[in-house]
């Protein structure tokens, strides 16, 4: 076994699995052109499974549920490429695995002009992950080509490969080489382990500042420490020292002062790398707490909005003693742009109080409660009780440095703290026994069936948001609980710029003879409490959210009413994407949807896809009324089943809660598109009349202005026993009221 092999061991020489259980699954393993052939053992017990065969690179066999480890081997049949752990489910599906294999090396030379080798020049490391997070347990083989290694991986992972100079080379100095991608086919993992240089950044003496670099997205950056801190006149410098051509992240901040970050690429030559300074006047360039409140701010891509990771309800139980990783996401996400994907959180705040709005204490304590370079923080479960918890987060300027030239990330540098009304809200229970009580919110059930949403039929906290007429109380929503004998709501209070509750009440909540409750949910994040008949409580937060409508007649502007053959246009106002962009988790598009027909069906590309919430022809629905509508059997036409279907590439609507703290969350070039519907619009009611309405019983000739159809203004005037005058050329020109 080649000396490369240091990060683990190969298991060989290893029986055969001699039988299959009935609750084996068919598996099929393809293989590559570097890796052509393989083996595999089970893990629990170390036995080999027999795969027979390939065809093409490909293996076709069944093999029981449980944890695998493939080895791949070269063209030659004998050197090994590395070893990657496969999990094999109970699912009743053919289970597909597509191997790919990464060739690591490095281009550095050495002064007789001979290429580096590996363990000898440099060590590897890598960490291979899925995109949910999983660890692959990879061990790294041997290249056919020499002074090579190789590693594996399967189509959609990542990779992240640390190349660390030998300690003759750092003290040349040589600093690591990072590598990390998406991998969907084979790769060569290679670059030049870059040399140091000295760095430095100078800001003012009560602020602080933070260099690190990104592996994977919604994780901490890897801080990097200052060599050291030096107080000057000018302030306080750190002092780097930095690898070339390496990206590093900044950010900021001062207490009250508004928090700058962004990145840049380090360069050794001074006059091709930015010189990062901030002074005082920066940090008081935008007050923290100032608010954008304008769908129209940052080029049309503000929304000031949340995302965090408790659940669909909104609702989180911990025993006394336990923690819970907690995460909250700005939507819009704040990134360099579309396909970069290189975003920046602002700084988040979490308050925990009871549900009448005053500080709670001594049932949930928050570790790092005002976030500022890590977007985690724990929640830790210290004494019996009910809180709820809100995040919030403030403004902040972002850019990004091409060379030396500063560049403001998409939508703009400045971006504005949190719309209050969008304060994220969720309830914690410390102890107590788990309610028997059961919400059974159901949404759009007809059109869910076949989408992806983790909630299936049921409500979503955030993504099904409840839409109401500006002009009304509220949105009103009816469903039937299981074993409950209350219900109640604390609706959101947004003064003095703040969010807050003020207790529990019962007004706005009708109960029918059958069980059924009708609740009127206000703007902001509602919290609705369901009692069982132990006096158990469970929850369940509800956005609600208000909006405005223009009802006109686009065939004849002039006119309010409505008759059959008119072009009628819905402009809504209000609305917003109910699954923004975040990287490598959506990408879709929105559409106000009626009677489940959306209004577009592109995937992506457009305003429906970013700028849902700013552009009024993304919140427009035109439609057309029939000629031969009949409007004696129904003098209305009604839109019902209203809702916001998204239609792109993504995970299942949810997975935004579904991130680890540790490993975050790799670009998803293997996301399949899919749509679904969420939330509900109000139906939409428009009177619809005949052209002839309004003529008096006399005998008048009427000349029709603008050019209709015939057949439905014929057939409405000889309903009421009028007479045709005139019908020439498929029009009808005049009419005649018969008394």
């Amino acid at each position: 076994m080649s000396k490369h092999l240091i990060y683990g061991s190969l298991v060989c020489g290893l029986l055969t699995v001699g039988s299959i259980s009935l609750s084996a699954a068919e598996i099929s393993v393809e293989m590559n052109t570097v890796s052509t052939t393989r083996s595999m053992i089970r893990l629990s017990d170390g036995q080999q499974v027999e795969v027979g065969s390939p065809t093409s690179r490909k293996y076709t066999f069944e093999a029981e549920p449980g944890e695998y480890q493939l080895t791949g081997y070269a063209t030659d049949g004998k050197t090994v490429n590395g070893t990657i752990k496969l999990t094999i489910t109970d699912s009743d599906e053919a289970q597909s695995f597509k191997v790919l294999t990464c060739t690591a090396y490095v281009s550095n030379k050495n002064s007789d002009g001979k290429t580096w080798q590996p363990e000898t020049d440099y060590k590897l490391n890598v960490e291979v992950m899925s995109k949910s997070g999983e660890i692959m347990n990879t061990v790294a083989g041997q290249s056919s080509t020499a002074g090579r290694l190789t590693f594996l991986a399967l189509a959609g992972n990542s990779y992240y490969a640390t190349f660390t100079p030998s300690e003759e080379h750092k003290a040349e100095g040589y600093m690591a080489l990072y590598k990390g991608a998406t991998l969907t086919a084979n790769s060569n993992v290679t670059g030049a382990v870059p040399l140091g240089g000295d760095y430095a950044v100078t800001v003012p003496e009560d602020a602080e500042f933070s260099l690190g670099m990104k592996f994977t997205h919604f994780t901490a950056f890897r801080t990097v420490d200052p060599q050291a801190v030096e107080m000057t006149e000018a302030g306080k410098t750190y002092k780097y020292r930095l690898a070339a051509s390496q990206v590093y992240n900044y950010r900021t901040w001062k207490k009250d002062g508004l928090t700058y970050a962004g990145y840049f690429t380090m360069n050794t030559d001074s006059e091709k790398c930015p010189q990062l300074s901030f002074a005082d006047e920066d940090y008081a360039a935008f007050s923290p707490k100032q608010v954008n409140h304008s769908v129209e701010s940052n080029d049309g891509y503000e929304t000031g909005d949340i995302f965090v990771n408790i659940n669909p309800e909104g609702y989180l139980r911990l025993k006394a003693g336990e923690t819970f990783q907690a995460h909250a996401m700005r939507s819009w996400e704040l990134t360099d742009s579309a396909v970069g994907n290189y975003f920046m959180e602002p700084d988040f705040h979490y308050t925990v109080i009871n549900p009448d709005g005053t500080p709670s204490e001594g049932v949930l304590e928050i570790e790092n409660g005002d976030t500022t370079t890590n977007p985690w923080t724990t929640l830790k479960a210290v004494g019996e009780g009910t809180v709820i918890v809100l995040v919030t987060y403030d403004a902040i300027a972002v850019d990004y440095y091409s060379g030396v030239t500063k560049k403001p990330y998409m939508g703009g540098e400045i971006w504005g703290a949190i719309w209050p009304e969008n304060t994220a809200a969720y309830v914690v229970t410390v102890g107590g026994e788990e309610s028997k009580a059961v919400a059974n919110m159901i949404v759009n059930e007809e059109y869910n069936k076949d989408t992806s949403k983790l909630a299936g039929r049921y409500l979503d906290s955030e993504c099904d948001v409840l839409y109401y007429a500006a002009d009304t109380e509220g949105a009103k929503f009816s469903f039937t609980p299981e074993a409950t004998e209350e219900v109640t709501i604390a609706r959101p209070v947004i003064e003095n710029g703040k969010m807050t509750f003020a207790g529990y009440t019962s007004e706005g909540i009708e109960k029918s003879e059958d069980g059924e409750y009708t609740v009127t949910f206000t703007e902001g994040r509602n919290i609705l409490r369901l009692t069982d008949a132990d006096g158990n409580s469970t929850y369940q937060v509800v956005t609600a959210k208000p909006y405005t409508l223009t009802i006109s007649n686009e065939t004849a502007p002039e006119r309010t009413n409505i008759y059959p053959g008119d072009k009628v246009k819905l402009q809504f106002e209000g609305l917003r994407h109910p699954a923004n962009k975040l990287a490598g988790i959506y990408n879709m598009s929105a559409y106000v949807t009626f009677n489940g027909v959306p209004n577009g069906t592109s995937l992506i590309l457009g305003s429906n896809q970013y700028k849902f919430g700013s552009t009024p022809a993304a919140q427009a629905v035109t439609f057309t009324i029939p000629e031969d509508y009949d409007i004696d059997a129904s003098p209305e036409w009604i839109l019902s089943e209203g809702c916001i279907q998204i239609n792109g590439f993504g995970d299942p609507i949810g997975s935004h809660r579904d991130i680890s703290a540790s490993v975050g969350r790799s670009a998803n070039f293997t996301a399949i598109a899919h749509k679904t519907y969420l939330g509900h619009v109000p139906d939409v009611v428009i009177p619809v009349t005949s052209i002839l309405s309004g003529i008096q019983t006399s005998e008048t000739e009427v000349e029709i202005l603008s050019i209709y159809g015939a057949d439905g203004i014929v057939r409405n005037a000889l309903a009421r026993g009028l007479n045709i005058v005139t019908y020439t050329n498929g029009q009808v020109k005049k009419i005649m009221i018969n008394n």
